[in-house]
C-alpha cells in the first residue's frame, strides 16, 4: 500500500487536537484554582465581617452594607462567568476529543 503522506498528516493533526485538549484541560484547573481561591477570600472577608460588624451604626453600617451587597453580587457574577467557560471549555475538548478519534 503506498502511503501518500494522508497518515503523516492525520497524525500530525491528532497530535495537534491532543496538545489543544491538553492546554484546555490545564485552563480549566488554573479556574479551579482561581475559584478555590475566590472562595477562600470570601469565607475570610465573611469571618471579619462576623468578628466586627456588630458595633457599627450610622452611615458607617449603612455604607459598609452596601459595600458587601456589591461584593456578593459581583461574586456571583464571577461564579457564573467562570461557570460558562468552564463548560465551554468541556464542550470544546469534548470536540477535540472526537476530532481527534477521527484520525485514529
Amino acid at each position: 500500500m503506498i502511503d501518500d503522506g494522508n497518515a503523516l498528516e492525520r497524525e500530525l493533526r491528532r497530535k495537534a487536537y491532543q496538545e489543544d485538549i491538553h492546554s484546555l484541560q490545564h485552563y480549566v484547573r488554573d479556574l479551579n484554582s482561581a475559584i478555590a481561591e475566590l472562595r477562600q477570600e470570601s469565607s475570610c472577608i465573611l469571618k471579619a465581617h462576623q468578628m466586627y460588624i456588630n458595633g457599627w451604626r450610622g452611615q458607617a453600617r449603612k455604607m459598609y452594607d452596601a459595600l458587601l451587597d456589591d461584593l456578593d453580587r459581583a461574586e456571583s457574577r464571577v461564579y457564573d462567568k467562570l461557570r460558562i467557560i468552564k463548560q465551554q471549555a468541556a464542550e470544546e475538548i469534548e470536540r477535540l476529543q472526537m476530532e481527534a478519534e477521527k484520525l485514529i
